[in-house]
């Protein structure tokens, strides 16, 4: 995609119960990227509805499987600043997770429109494609991303595996974030901003992102820092997880 005005764009994919960190910890980042660097971002959905986190909200009634939950109805919005019709072209695709990645009819519609945009190959691909906790679930499915290494949540980590399409990913259990080539996904959640103030290292030196991180007063955890993957039990052999 070329970009003519010099500012790395960043689409952000959001559904409805998207998890809040996975996406306000490494746009939190981003956010301070961008006071020292040309940077845009769009926010997308389906439609321009207000996309609800951590709860499927439709209309003021909650539904699906948290609506007989305690606080059915304690919830944040997102406000999307475009449709998947009418996205603007971009050089970052960001995709969160969160327990919305497990209805694949509301999901459909973000799979659907990666599918399109992600092309025919690595080569069609954007600059990077980031992935934030069981957000690599819906990667999995557009079938784009057969023989790359990739991590995920450590607790959904043989749900995400056993999605359509993730039978072709190499899964990388033990890893707060991996690295293949345009690939970056993380580990659960919080892993997601460690991930991208990595990513931030990786564009713009160790000097910047340790700037980010004091700035956030975020303890610094290393690709290798993965306490969930042995709290979970989970092996591999596997020793490397694309260091930057």
């Amino acid at each position: 995609m070329v970009n003519p005005t010099g500012a790395l764009r960043i689409a952000a994919v959001l559904f409805p119960q998207f998890t809040s960190l996975d996406v306000f910890g490494p746009l939190g980042a981003m956010n301070s990227l961008s006071l020292r660097f040309p940077m845009s971002i769009s926010v997308l959905s389906h439609n321009m509805d207000p996309v609800s986190i951590d709860r499927n909200i439709i209309n003021g009634v909650s539904v699906g499987d948290r609506a007989n939950t305690a606080s059915p109805y304690f919830t944040e919005y997102v406000l999307p600043t475009h449709t998947f019709d009418n996205a603007p072209e971009f050089d970052v695709l960001f995709v969160p997770g969160g327990s919305g990645t497990r209805n694949n009819t509301a999901t459909q519609p973000a799979v659907d429109w990666m599918t399109r945009v992600l092309g025919d190959s690595e080569e069609d691909w954007p600059q990077y494609v980031l992935s934030v906790c069981t957000g690599a679930a819906l990667l999995a499915r557009t079938g784009k991303f057969g023989g790359k290494n990739a991590t995920t949540n450590k607790a959904a980590f043989n749900w995400v595996r056993s999605v359509q399409g993730a039978e072709d990913i190499n899964w990388i259990a033990r890893a707060r974030w991996v690295v293949d080539g345009k690939l970056w996904s993380s580990s659960g959640v919080s892993a997601g901003t460690d991930m991208t103030l990595g990513w931030i290292e990786h564009l713009h030196g160790r000097n910047q992102s340790e700037t980010m991180r004091v700035m956030m007063e975020w303890n610094k955890l290393e690709q290798e820092d993965d306490p969930f993957a042995d709290y979970y039990g989970l092996r591999d052999d596997r020793p490397s997880c694309g260091k930057i």
